[in-house]
């Protein structure tokens, strides 16, 4: 649906792509026959294959004139004000980024004659009269009466409920609404679902947790659940559970993703501040208000820094970013993009991003619109530098000023010792190995007369003769710079030894003076305040000379010489300026503040002055688009936003009571957390290819009373969750699924299969091994790892007792667990999960070694208690499918044990162990009913 920006586009289509209008007349300076000689036949034979009739590549048809005077998708080819600058001559001359024809340019004659018909106005035969089209505003879209009367745009109504036959079934209004629907189908709603399955259904639906057997044993009656829904929802596993909910609406990770993937290192405080959100409940609309513009927002114990403003801002600060993209402009534009298109989805429901390159093909929103909101955060900061070479993300302080102003200074000069002392214990070995350098080659001609037999010269050092015919030695890897010397024979080795001295001593005496030339900066360097960041320590490796590399810079390499070794070498005053160096070093770190607690968000940046891009091409800026809300709605008398980013402003428009989209959003969201079905089934899009309500009048009741209990989470949950509607059984009759197969109108409860964070808790909770601690990180480190290495994977889920929430999620390379089980990219937003049903989901159940462990120690526990074989059978029923077994499957689990350990000898904690994984691959422990 979400189109991209055209900035790598090359085919004719985008060359005629022009922002000006051409007035009603020209004064024609060349006749039609100049016309037929000289241009038709130019535009037959380089244009008219991609901009004829049919094909109409950009829009544009140059095999007639009313093609012509119309242009293209962004409006006429030439300019009446200034023929010069029209973009049809830039193209043709080649003097723009889109270069025309494509396979070569005109002849210089093709061209002159087109350069004359131009000046002279471009006449075309047969458009006497006629008026050239006026470009594409990208804002002055005119709204049909259908547009207009959409029911997402109409304002919320407070319907009164209706009335229904069966009175008797309903438990308060929102089963008025689902009953009508069924009667009026003639339908009935399934039973009351049983104690046992009431209790499961809550606890998973609002903790992610199964209950304990003793909260399944004492739950005997339905009548219980509106005191137990009360008690899960003040537990801290709420929040813990409806912040994953709203995590994936968020796209929430700990990294940036893409190429280099870089650690956000502060992600998890944005993770524990939507958790205890929850926890909380935090009215949706300050919820709304921290994400968006937190950082703008005074403290409310009135501190003189927002910290849990800031931290909130994480949701647009924590999006996917290609930070290593060398078109910085088009990196920004993409974040930029990505924002608006999270925010629009998540809060709005509509698919905003999709007017990026041309008004949204579907709904109504102009582009005009769509860099109104993009303006906003085109004014917001979401990285410390963009222009290096890889792009620095934002972190911000969660201290004041005058903090952080005083530890970043220390740290300069914490670096400025370190950094001193490198200089001197490097340039102590370059001067060290300099002289050993210049017999790389006597060295390497040793090495090789040692393997073969030969006396080595009296002057050499065996242990360095040693430590280079290591270094030679081939082994199972092949080194490309060492194929020469492996690839030559004994004989013929002495001038690719003179080579391989020629070599490294280039790079050295290149790495010398660039070490120089270091050295003279960093001494140069004031200490004093305000100092500035020391210049960085030159590259070990000039050109990225492997060679050089191993036998020079690696400590393990034949000249290396590791820390210890190079403090050794120094001497004299060198040695006393390290000493002293060492000392300020450890009085600095001693005296040093802690390091100020971070967090990875954005802040308020520069104003800026946005326009449309024509085609999404900030190389093509058309007219002022100013910060505005989606006029379908906002209405087009709203004043824009005149100063700062316009994010407080964003953010009060979609917390309005009267704002239609808002209240729909979220209440839509919270009815598919609790039946894994919305009633807008397409929750990030309310728009014209969306989902259509299946009860569009309960709804807006709905979001009425969200509305009214001042936009409580919690509120809302209490009022779905003792409705008859949230207790039925999720069995339906025939009637039901003949005439409703997709469960639309709500004949029975749905079934649902466990999220994997359900699963994989669920299990830890089995096994005694859940550990409950809440927020934190279990990341360690900033920056990338190298492309291949291990350290880029995510944490195996399966290695570690922490809810599944807690785990840190790298982009790049999500956990193998939560790829089977439909957890998603964490790239964009998500409404709801895919769910797959494929057969290594059910393979991993019956033969991972994570589900055997728990089995074994859920087994370990139950032995534990020295009960006699049937307790043990009730105690395993009641842990795994939270309820009491049968006779009959009572029975059945005892023969099974009494043949593992007669026939198979097992041990009774293995024999168990197999009992339990058996309950826990079925299906009833993987669905809720």
């Amino acid at each position: 649906m979400k189109h991209g920006a055209s900035y790598d586009r090359t085919p004719a289509a985008a060359a005629l792509l022009l922002l000006l209008a051409l007035p009603p007349a020209f004064a024609s300076e060349v006749d039609d026959t100049f016309f037929e000689t000289k241009i038709r036949p130019v535009l037959a034979s380089n244009c008219t294959r991609c901009h004829d009739a049919d094909l109409r590549m950009a829009g544009l048809d140059l095999t007639s004139a009313s093609g012509f005077l119309t242009g293209g998708e962004t409006g006429p080819i030439v300019s009446a004000d200034d023929p010069e600058s029209s973009r049809l001559l830039r193209a043709l001359r080649y003097q723009s980024r889109i270069k025309m024809p494509p396979n070569g340019r005109l002849a210089a004659d093709e061209l002159a004659d087109i350069e004359r018909w131009v000046s002279s106005g471009a006449p075309w035969p047969g458009s006497e009269g006629q008026v050239v089209a006026a470009p594409p505003s990208g804002g002055d879209m005119i709204f049909t009466e259908e547009q207009k009367n959409f029911w997402f745009f109409q304002p919320l109504r407070d319907s009164e409920p209706p009335q229904v036959e069966n009175t008797a079934w309903t438990r308060n209004v929102i089963d008025r609404f689902v009953l009508a629907r069924l009667e009026s189908q003639n339908l009935t709603p399934a039973p009351e679902a049983p104690p046992a399955t009431l209790l499961r259904r809550a606890s998973y639906d609002l903790t992610g947790l199964p209950p304990t057997q003793d909260e399944t044993a004492a739950f005997t009656s339905a009548e219980q659940l509106d005191a137990t829904v009360d008690r899960l929802l003040a537990s801290p596993r709420y929040g813990e559970r409806y912040g994953r909910h709203w995590l994936d609406v968020a796209r929430y990770a700990d990294s940036t993703g893409n190429d280099e993937d870089h650690r956000y290192p502060w992600a998890y405080r944005y993770r524990d501040y939507v958790i205890e959100a929850f926890n909380e409940d935090l009215p949706y609309t300050e919820f709304v208000r921290e994400q968006l513009a937190g950082d703008l927002l005074p403290a409310k114990d009135g501190s003189p820094v927002n910290r849990r403003g800031i931290i909130a801002t994480g949701f647009l600060a924590l999006g996917p970013k290609a930070i290593a993209q060398q078109d910085k402009k088009r990196m920004l534009h993409d974040v930029w993009d990505e924002q608006v298109d999270v925010v629009s989805r998540a809060f709005m429901g509509l698919t905003v991003a999709c007017a990026r390159c041309h008004d949204h093909k579907f709904d109504p929103i102009p582009t005009k619109d769509y860099y109104g909101m993009l303006g906003m955060f085109a004014s917001t900061r979401s990285f410390k530098n963009p222009d290096s070479h890889v792009s620095r993300v934002l972190t911000v302080p969660l201290v004041e000023d005058e903090v952080f102003a005083r530890w970043e200074l220390e740290q300069r000069r914490i670096r400025y010792q370190r950094l001193l002392q490198r200089a001197l214990t490097d340039e102590a070995a370059e001067a060290h190995t300099a002289q050993r350098l210049s017999r790389v080659a006597e060295m390497m001609l040793a090495a090789d007369r040692r393997e073969r037999g030969a006396p080595a010269a009296e002057d050499f050092d065996p242990e360095l003769v040693e430590s280079w015919a290591e270094y030679l030695a081939p082994g199972e890897e092949v080194i490309p710079h060492l194929a020469a010397w492996h690839e030559a024979a004994p004989e013929d080795r002495v001038p690719i030894a003179k080579s391989y001295q020629e070599r490294i001593t280039r790079t050295f005496e290149q790495r010398r003076e660039l070490n120089r030339n270091w050295r003279r900066e960093l001494r140069a360097a004031s200490v004093s305040e305000p100092l500035l960041d020391p210049p960085p320590a030159p590259p070990y490796m000039p050109g990225r000379d492997r060679f050089f590399h191993e036998v020079y810079v690696d400590s393990d390499g034949p000249f290396g010489l590791d820390s210890e070794d190079r403090i050794g070498l120094l001497r004299g005053d060198a040695a006393e300026a390290w000493s002293e160096a060492k000392s300020e070093l450890e009085r600095l770190e001693a005296e040093a503040l802690p390091r100020p607690d971070m967090a990875c968000a954005i802040a308020e940046g520069e104003t800026v002055e946005q326009h449309v891009l024509l085609r999404g091409d900030y190389n093509s800026p058309g007219e002022p688009a100013p910060k505005v809300f989606p006029t379908i709605v906002a209405g087009r008398e709203q004043t824009p936003v005149s100063s700062g980013s316009g994010r407080p402003e964003l953010a009060n428009w979609l917390g309005q009571p009267d704002n239609p989209l808002t209240a729909r959003v979220m209440v839509n969201r919270i009815w598919s957390w609790h039946f894994g079905e919305g009633l807008v089934r397409s929750p990030n899009n309310f728009g014209k290819l969306g989902d259509r309500p299946s009860h569009p009048e309960l709804l807006d009741w709905l979001a009425s009373r969200f509305v009214e209990s001042g936009w409580s989470v919690k509120a809302l949950n209490r009022l779905i969750m003792s409705s008859a509607t949230y207790r039925m059984a999720s069995t339906a009759n025939d009637a039901a699924y003949e005439t409703d197969p997709e469960n639309r109108l709500l004949s029975h409860f749905p079934r649902r299969r466990l999220q994997v964070e359900e699963i994989r808790d669920g299990l830890l909770a089995l096994g005694g091994n859940l550990d409950l601690k809440m927020g934190g990180t279990l990341q360690e480190g900033f920056g990338t790892d190298l492309e291949n290495s291990n350290d880029r994977l995510s944490l195996n889920p399966e290695d570690y007792d922490r809810r599944t929430v807690y785990l840190p999620l790298r982009r790049s390379n999500l956990p193998s667990l939560l790829n089977l089980f439909d957890f998603g990219d964490a790239v964009t937003t998500q409404g709801k999960r895919q769910l797959t049903n494929v057969a290594p989901q059910a393979l991993f159940m019956m033969n991972s070694e994570f589900v055997h462990r728990q089995a074994k120690r859920l087994a370990d526990r139950l032995l534990e208690t020295d009960g006699q074989p049937s307790e043990i059978a009730a105690s395993l029923y009641l842990a795994t499918l939270n309820r009491s077994a049968t006779a009959d499957e009572t029975s059945e689990l005892l023969a099974y044990i009494d043949r593992l350990q007669t026939s198979h000898g097992l041990a009774p904690g293995e024999a168990w162990a197999s009992a339990g994984r058996v309950l826990l691959s079925s299906n009833e422990f993987i669905y809720v009913d």
